[in-house]
């Protein structure tokens, strides 16, 4: 996992984006984003071969990304 300032940095869009913890408050759930993709993990192990796109993910779960109700809790969830 690669880090900027101590903030994990997105493996699929080569470092242009930072991971953000979030909750789900449709689906009671903690998830984590990439700012700038979007892409998504459902727990700390964020790498390459296990994201998933947000909207897939929302829409698999019966919620429109629209529609969701995300809370962002910040970049700081990652202690080293």
């Amino acid at each position: 996992m690669e880090l900027y300032n101590g903030k994990v940095v997105c493996p699929r869009c080569d470092g242009n984006g930072l991971i953000g913890k979030h909750k789900v408050e449709d689906l009671k759930i903690i998830i984590y984003i990439c700012d700038e993709c979007d892409a998504s993990w459902l727990d700390e192990d964020v790498s390459l071969d296990r994201f998933q796109d947000l909207t897939t993910f929302l829409e698999t779960r019966g919620i429109k990304y629209k529609d969701a109700q995300i809370v962002d809790l910040g970049y700081g969830w990652f202690k080293t």
